[in-house]
């Protein structure tokens, strides 16, 4: 069937007034003198914002900024959904992540009230110094005043997100190695680039004043990221100096990845990172395929696979704007394909050699394990790591399937390693002594390391000397496994305290491991019968460098 169509003059005399209207609208706005932005004037405007301080800064001890140093608008801020009418596929990408929810993580906001009313070190300034906390996790509230005992901040879907667009889409200079969120943003001079008439208008403005790397280069630099992913207690929370609880950008920083121009983005907004890891570990630099899924290595809070109910509670709720642009059975599937992707790129950082020695006159077997940092532009484990860790685990079993020897153990139902493994882990310790085993930063004293974490290209050998028993017969195999844990235990305790209607929910919840690498393999049996021969036996296991 043929169907004609008469564009007849007044249709086009319509049409052209449209869009003439337009551009003179798009003209007036973006070429006439700027009004002024739209933030709060805390001086004038909020006479009982606490500021303890001398420091003129609102977001200290955090360390934000704003180009006209006003507190944000958070009755004009624009949510992640908001954005999502018009970037859809980069709202759904978001939804699964971590920074969406870096503030409502049910976790992170169980230790950030246990801090704020259950630590020594908090005081009548308590809700002051959560914005260091806040600053990272729930910036849009420190930027609009909440960090504050007299708040003036109502509700607003964007308030509630974590890392959202905005944020990153608004800044201007980055400070990463001040850390502790220390980014400057010009979000209260965009508010008339957000009209989406305007941005039907004068799409290439609203790309330009939105930071597309294309116009702002420091949006695919890692720069941007390691404002937040170091971490610094300022003297104003505790102590006589500053603490540093995380590094992650100077980790790159003095590698070789850096050398390379090899940013954070390349790997971790790839929307296949492990794809893009095994790439580089050729030798290769392949093209980026972008995505906005900032895959890391939280693989519990998108467990979808646990109760439905559960793994909402965990994460602080239903996706943002569930039912207008993502259902969420949608999502819930969305969280199984994150989980693979963070699994994959875990498994793609770091490669493990497993060799075994002649059977000593004493009866220990001398096992050497090495891991290579191959895959990570940081240290391995990197971030918090009085919670991130690895461990090792070996085991040796007879051929009756006995075992013979076994460090590192997992006890699946209480949620506790073999205190005695190999493991990747730093220690905390408060004023009196006592281990810091619940990530309250605000009374930590002091710190030290189990065992350091691996720096990129770099290998650390681990010897064991493995006692054999005459009961032990070939062939003997031998397992090997490197775990990785996203956080002990212990930090459970904190939802418990400050949510025990949610926590119920939790009731025997373990904090799951995962595999990162793991080898099989046999022991010769003959050598260890020819050595073992009127040999004394083995006392404990050597795990040296």
């Amino acid at each position: 069937m043929k169907i004609n169509i008469t564009v007849t003059r007044p249709i086009l005399r319509f049409a052209f007034s449209v869009v003439a209207v337009l551009l003179l609208f798009a003209g007036l706005t973006l070429f006439l003198p700027n009004p002024g932005g739209d933030g709060i004037d805390w001086k004038t405007e909020l006479p009982f914002y606490s500021m303890p301080w001398t420091n003129s800064s609102p977001f200290y001890p955090s360390e934000w900024k704003t180009t006209d140093g006003h507190l944000v608008n958070w009755r004009s801020v624009p949510s992640a959904t908001f954005c999502g009418e018009c970037h859809e596929k980069e709202y759904k990408e978001w939804a699964s992540s971590i920074h969406a929810i870096t503030g409502p993580d049910l976790i992170y906001e169980s230790a950030i009230l246990q801090n704020e009313f259950g630590s020594a070190a908090g005081g009548a300034l308590a809700t002051e110094k959560i914005r260091w906390c806040d600053g990272c996790h729930e910036p849009l509230a420190i930027l609009a005043g909440e960090g504050s005992p007299l708040t003036a901040v109502g509700p607003n879907e964007a308030i509630e997100e974590g890392a959202t667009c905005i944020l990153c889409h608004t800044a201007v200079e980055a400070r990463p190695l001040a850390g502790n969120a220390g980014l400057t943003l010009n979000i209260n001079e965009i508010k008339r680039y957000l009209d989406p008439t305007l941005i039907m208008a004068a799409p290439e403005q609203h790309a330009k004043s939105m930071q597309a790397k294309r116009h702002n280069p420091m949006m695919g630099k890692s720069e941007m990221c390691g404002t937040c992913h170091t971490e610094i207690r300022p003297e104003r929370i505790n102590g006589d100096f500053p603490l540093h609880f995380q590094e992650t950008f100077d980790e790159w920083r003095l590698s070789e990845y850096a050398d390379r121009n090899i940013q954070c983005q390349d790997c971790h907004m790839d929307a296949e990172p492990a794809r893009y890891v095994d790439a580089l570990k050729r030798g290769e630099q392949p093209e980026r395929k972008m995505s906005h899924r900032f895959v890391g290595n939280n693989y519990l809070l998108t467990e979808s696979d646990l109760p439905k109910q559960t793994i909402v509670t965990l994460r602080g709720g239903w996706v943002p704007g569930r039912n207008e642009l993502m259902s969420g059975e949608e999502w819930l599937t969305d969280l199984k394909k994150q989980q693979g992707l963070i699994l994959d790129l875990l498994k793609s950082a770091a490669d493990m050699e497993v060799s075994t020695g002649t059977l000593e006159s004493n009866g220990a077997l001398p096992i050497e394990i090495a891991i290579t940092n191959s895959g990570a532009g940081h240290n391995l484990p990197t971030g918090p790591l009085d919670q991130r860790y690895l461990w090792i685990e070996l085991k040796l079993t007879d051929s009756q399937n006995q075992v013979v020897y076994h460090s590192g153990w997992f006890d699946w139902e209480q949620g506790q390693e073999d205190p005695e493994a190999v493991r990747y882990i730093k220690r905390m310790y408060n004023d009196d002594g006592a281990y810091n085993d619940r990530h309250i930063l605000f009374d930590v004293n002091r710190m030290h390391y189990e065992r350091k974490p691996i720096r990129p290209m770099e290998t650390d050998r681990i010897g064991y000397r493995v006692p054999l028993g005459e009961a032990a017969s070939g062939p003997l195999k031998l397992e090997v496994r490197l775990w990785y844990r996203l956080a002990l235990q212990q930090i459970l305790e904190n939802t418990v305290e400050q949510f025990p209607v949610e926590a119920k929910l939790l009731e025997g919840t373990v904090i799951p491991p995962v595999v990162m690498l793991e080898t099989v393999s046999e022991v010769d049996p003959a050598e260890v019968s020819k050595v073992w021969a009127g040999s004394g036996a083995a006392k404990g296991a050597d795990h040296g460098a």
